[in-house]
């Protein structure tokens, strides 16, 4: 019920109300309102219909991650870029399943895992194949930051 509640409030009006609750659970609400906001600027993409919805169609930058169970590299950069995009309100990040969304992996030709692309407006952007270091990775968010912030296109790609 609490989380209903939250979730029909403006991020401002509810930040308001835990303030007024008592200072115990203030603490309880402002984490949980923080982690609402988190998740859903994190989407695990099923099919196509719903990449079209948060990515395609998204108004903020979206960086895609397709990766594998299997993949040891995936399983070392999925949880980093989520960890680098955790305080980002600019870039929301999307995750594919290579294994359980095969039309998305051949609408993108994606032929190694990991695969990331960067996409603006419904179109690619940026991209890199298999496992960077973390530079690389804000690298390619900082270029999404300020490509939106002066609306120009297109980025170079972050393997450089």
């Amino acid at each position: 019920m609490l989380k209903l509640a939250f979730n029909n409030l403006a991020n401002g009006a509810a930040q308001i109300a835990c303030q007024r609750l008592a200072p115990g659970f203030a603490t309880t609400c402002q984490k949980f309102i923080s982690q609402t906001q988190c998740h859903e600027r994190k989407v695990d993409v099923k099919d196509h219909y719903e990449f079209d919805q948060k990515v395609i169609n998204n108004d903020n930058p979206v960086i895609v991650n397709f990766h594998a169970e299997w993949c040891d590299p995936c399983k070392i950069l999925t949880p980093k870029m989520s960890e680098l995009l955790d305080d980002s309100e600019e870039i929301d990040l999307a995750t594919i399943d290579v294994d359980t969304n095969a039309d998305l992996v051949e609408t993108f030709e994606v032929k190694a895992v990991p695969a990331v692309l960067a996409f603006r407006n419904g179109v690619v952007v940026d991209k890199f194949i298999g496992l960077v270091d973390a530079n690389s990775i804000e690298n390619l968010i900082n270029k999404l930051k300020r490509k939106k912030q002066s609306g120009e296109e297109p980025l170079e790609s972050a393997e450089k």
